[in-house]
């Protein structure tokens, strides 16, 4: 445990200051993709790609490699098996991930039981340990960051009418189907890179609720996403501060974090 009279005495050791900013990082991250996820009301593919990444990473781990690839894959697959049912398959988005929900938590049990080991790093990827964080894994999460920045810059007019029309957006002669498939694969990689900070069961969080606390002080969609943002990066940074300092899990300090964030925007917003 980190004293609480310097809870910043772990900046002196290199491994937590490789959490604190892998965490950072992947705030970032999701918060940006977040505001996607949430004004297309997809919130619950946070939740289902983080589950189904699990069940690819419970694969790796029984076949004792590289258990982050195949949580990327495995999730990688079913967002472009939603986004191709959802526009070619005429299954409603709420199905198809609800299937594949279901099917990857049951593969994912089955996967551990048959490996017989390696469950307390399979808790990790589940509930969140940040001191998992390497090096690369902090290139990764930049260099991804660096990306969505960019797609969000490049592509922000393309993006605001895909997420508030549709048919006014394709009537542009913009490329819904396009941006969709890229929107949601940025959304893939948030959520699996987000795992080891925030964990399986939480990484829907900084999905949702820096967006959600955005929404409830303005109307603007660039405000959004830059309120979004910086919800997000707080929720990181003291959330992480606060496992350290509490010797407490990530996710659930990191989650707790962002919302009170949501609540105090909540009550500004009924009292504005």
């Amino acid at each position: 445990m980190i004293s609480v009279e310097n809870p910043l005495e772990f900046l002196k050791y290199g491994i937590f200051v490789k959490a604190l900013i892998g965490s950072v990082l992947s705030g970032f991250i999701c918060s940006v993709v977040g505001v996607y996820v949430f004004l297309r009301k997809m919130s619950f593919i946070g939740a289902g790609l983080a589950h189904i990444a699990f069940a690819g990473i419970a694969f790796g781990l029984l076949l004792g490699n590289f258990p982050l690839f195949w949580g990327f894959l495995f999730a990688f697959v079913a967002s472009s098996a939603i986004w191709f049912l959802s526009y070619k398959g005429h299954l409603t988005f709420d199905a198809t991930i609800g299937i594949l929900f279901a099917t990857s938590m049951g593969l994912a049990v089955l996967f551990l039981g048959v490996s017989g080991k390696y469950r307390s790093e399979a808790l990790s990827y589940l509930f969140g340990s940040p001191l998992m964080v390497e090096s690369s894994d902090v290139l990764i999460l930049a260099l991804t960051a660096v990306a969505i920045a960019i797609f969000t810059f490049s592509f922000y007019k393309e993006i605001y009418l895909t997420v508030f029309s549709e048919e006014i957006a394709k009537a542009s002669g913009i490329p819904v189907e396009f941006v969709t498939f890229i929107a949601t694969s940025f959304i893939t990689v948030a959520v699996v890179e987000a795992m080891k900070a925030v964990g399986a069961l939480l990484v829907f969080s900084l999905l949702v609720m820096p967006p959600a606390s955005a929404y409830e002080l303005t109307d603007s969609f660039g405000k959004m996403i830059v309120l979004s943002v910086l919800f997000g990066i707080t929720s990181a940074f003291f959330g992480v501060i606060l496992s350290f300092t509490l010797d407490v899990p990530s996710g659930s300090t990191i989650t707790l974090v962002s919302f009170l964030l949501f609540l105090l925007s909540y009550i500004k917003r009924r009292r504005s």
